[in-house]
């Protein structure tokens, strides 16, 4: 196997990891997305409640009536603080996902610049060895040439002497 071809199979397992990376980083952020508007729903629900059971102690309200609303709030508080728990773990697997994506995209990269380079160098070196060819060819065919009119010449003056 030679070597162009080991590191087209590194770049291959590269790429595979690479868009492994991807995938794992888009499932963080479609996490990260749906917790946090999980936790926007909570917020936003808590609010419309606290909006419409102040409105109803103006009116009436009874102490066992404070006391579940008390008790739900605190409740409801707790799974507000609870989901931005998670918005924060989806948060920071979200940014290590985003790091292991970089540092698997630098790794092809680098890959694909290794593999570009030994390309160029296997074709300077076919360059070079088709120019020594291509020389060698011209040598002699000047040798064959100027022998030839060496032959010529000598035989010239063989015949003219006589």
């Amino acid at each position: 196997m030679s070597g162009i071809q080991a590191l087209l199979m590194v770049l291959e397992a590269a790429e595979k990891a690479r868009d492994e990376a991807v995938s794992a980083m888009e499932a963080a952020r479609q996490a990260h997305e749906s917790s946090r508007q999980q936790a926007q729903s909570l917020t936003d629900w808590r609010q419309e409640y606290q909006r419409r059971w102040q409105a109803q102690f103006q009116q009436s309200g009874g102490m066992e009536i404070v006391h579940c609303y008390q008790d739900f709030t605190v409740r409801l508080g707790e799974a507000v603080s609870e989901q931005d728990r998670r918005v924060a773990m989806t948060e920071q697997q979200l940014a290590r996902c985003r790091a292991q994506l970089i540092e698997r995209e630098r790794r092809v990269a680098a890959v694909s610049q290794l593999i570009d380079r030994r390309q160029a160098e296997a074709q300077l070196k076919q360059n070079r060895q088709e120019q020594k060819a291509t020389d060698e060819q011209a040598a002699r065919s000047v040798r064959m040439a100027q022998s030839q009119s060496q032959g010529m010449a000598a035989s010239g003056l063989a015949t003219g002497a006589l």
